[in-house]
């Protein structure tokens, strides 16, 4: 199978590669921007017959409709887009331009009738919502640009799907954290990370003197805000699930990628401390901007019909994170 992927060089798109190249033909694109050609030479040393085009989706259409013509891919796995909740706040307008565009450039691109679209989306676009955990059928709103971004793109895939006949599926990570057991890819922790699992790592590597957790003072056990924690692994099997359903499955369909769990930024730190026998020194700080007190999902719907299920646990999530980590340094 050909598959096509943007973002290849990010955490989330390189793990996808690494595993997808076992069985199918892999196409990655990427343009670098919140990413480094490190990714995909790790990805290159494993698997030699990976294929790589470095482009900017929100700006070189001309050139993506030429090498979407030229590959003609069977499944697109659209990861690429800017994602850091605090950024979006602060720069709204490059958000806003590079993740729709990427995806109105991308979908204007692809073979309506002959490619799938397998979509990377978020669970930002849940907003605050008072219902957990969080079904599929929750009313969506958005607490932050970077959520309302990814609102959007669910909005211009549903109006194709519609009007084009896109065979689309759009899947809803939670907070995706450790690493491949293959540890080829690692969630980058050296440019500044928002992201709390490549924060720990910094602190751990005595990088930083000191992790700063964004609020104490959420309605939650311990104050500090609860997230829906999953393995790299069963994520990126959550997305081969989704390719297999959409070989039988002609429709547009929306899956949370979760655990249906939810663990506080200080469990996930004790976990990190005890699994790794390593002291973490932090301390409090003001919530960001766009930040929520509770999110975790409901999976059912991804368990009962792509049959899959997160499986590895927090300890696991910790552990891998760290032993990666050890391999690249």
């Amino acid at each position: 199978m050909k598959i096509m992927v943007t973002g290849a060089a990010g955490y989330i798109g390189g793990t996808f590669c690494c595993e997808a190249l076992k069985k199918h033909e892999v196409l990655g694109l990427d343009n670098f921007i919140n990413s480094t050609e490190d990714n995909i030479n790790k990805v290159h040393e494993a698997y030699s017959d990976f294929i790589f085009e470095e482009i900017d989706l929100a700006n070189e259409i001309k050139n993506l409709k030429k090498i979407v013509s030229s590959y003609k891919p069977e499944i697109v796995v659209h990861f690429c887009g800017l994602k850091a909740v605090g950024e979006s706040e602060t720069n709204p307008s490059q958000y806003w331009k590079n993740n729709l565009f990427s995806t109105l450039n991308l979908l204007d691109s692809i073979d309506c009738e002959s490619s799938k679209l397998i979509f990377s989306s978020s669970a930002t676009v849940y907003g605050t919502s008072e219902i957990q955990p969080i079904k599929e059928n929750t009313r969506l709103e958005t607490t932050s640009v970077y959520g309302s971004t990814k609102l959007a793109q669910e909005i211009l895939i549903n109006d194709y799907a519609r009007t084009k006949n896109l065979n689309s599926i759009l899947l809803r990570y939670f907070n995706p954290v450790g690493a491949h057991e293959d540890k080829i890819i690692v969630e980058d922790f050296m440019k500044s990370p928002n992201n709390l699992m490549p924060r720990l790592v910094r602190v751990g590597l005595g990088m930083d003197e000191k992790l700063l957790i964004y609020g104490n003072d959420y309605p939650t056990n311990d104050g500090t805000g609860e997230r829906d924690y999953i393995h790299i692994s069963d994520l990126i099997e959550g997305h081969i699930a989704a390719i297999n359903y959409k070989l039988s499955n002609d429709n547009i369909a929306v899956f949370n990628l979760g655990t249906g769990n939810k663990t506080s930024v200080l469990e996930l730190i004790n976990n990190f401390q005890k699994v790794n026998n390593i002291k973490i020194n932090y301390e409090y700080a003001s919530r960001r901007d766009g930040d929520v007190a509770i999110c975790y999902a409901n999976p059912n719907k991804a368990n009962r019909e792509l049959n899959w299920q997160a499986k590895l646990s927090l300890e696991r999530m910790c552990k891998d994170s760290w032993d990666a980590v050890q391999k690249w340094i």
